[in-house]
């Protein structure tokens, strides 16, 4: 049973991200987005299908978790 928590669970950077709640990471991770760069690979319409949130959540959600992609190129 633990075993099966540990592969659903949610990764730390997921957890730790600007608007992110723990209900919704866990409700993610079982769905297989596990971390913050998974999350940053959704569109707004994949995103809504987890959870029930406005566009507006979601699209902040996602460039929050995109972010550290456009650091990089600075």
């Amino acid at each position: 049973r633990e075993e099966v928590l540990d592969e659903n669970a949610p990764e730390q950077d997921l957890l730790d991200l600007e608007g992110m709640n723990e209900r919704l990471a866990f409700r993610l991770a079982e769905k297989g987005v596990r971390s913050q760069e998974d999350l940053a690979e959704l569109a707004v319409d994949e995103l809504k299908e987890f959870d029930e949130m406005s566009d507006e959540e979601a699209a902040a959600l996602i460039m929050a978790a995109r972010a550290p992609w456009f650091a990089e190129e600075e």
